[in-house]
């Protein structure tokens, strides 16, 4: 986290990064894993106890700016500074900011109408190539039909999963 970083990105990392070191989240792990989330919830929760009280935070904050100043005072004039990175990683917990309740409130669309257009498709490549082979114009006709088909249904197919998302979540 930068020194800049806002207390709600700060909550945010906090939580992230809490949520995977939690040993209830280590639950089926071997001793030495689940002793070390332990050992890194308690440094997330110390580091918690400093950045998330603002009077705490601005204290460190201060040490640290305190610090780099005497580092750059001790450095002779012309070196470039060791800690400087250009680009910095401020891992943005991306996850977090997604919504993850399901959309349709658990709406799902049967699974023969998702495996559809992926058949269709099948269908039509082998007739289409069994028609061209055999010089066959019905197979060929049956192939075009049946590509066609697997067309609208890659197009229909989401329209349905939308619709049934919106008709769950009116009731």
């Amino acid at each position: 986290m930068q020194p800049g970083a806002t207390t709600d990105a700060v909550r945010r990392a906090y939580l992230s990064k809490a949520r995977l070191a939690h040993p209830d989240f280590h639950v089926g792990a071997d001793s030495n894993a689940r002793s070390d989330a332990e050992r890194q919830m308690r440094e997330l929760n110390e580091a918690w106890a400093v950045l998330g009280d603002a009077q705490r935070r601005r204290d460190y904050d201060a040490t640290l700016q305190e610090a780099s100043r005497q580092a750059r005072a001790k450095r002779p004039r012309g070196t470039a500074d060791p800690s400087f990175v250009p680009f910095v990683d401020d891992e943005t917990d991306y996850v977090a900011i997604l919504d993850d309740a399901p959309a349709g409130n658990g709406a799902t669309v049967p699974r023969s109408v998702q495996v559809a257009p992926a058949m269709l498709l099948i269908l039509a490549v082998f007739f289409l190539c069994v028609g061209l082979v055999a010089s066959f114009p019905p197979l060929l006709a049956v192939g075009a039909c049946c590509f066609l088909g697997s067309l609208v249904a890659f197009v229909i197919t989401p329209a349905i999963a939308v619709m049934r998302s919106l008709e769950s979540d009116r009731d």
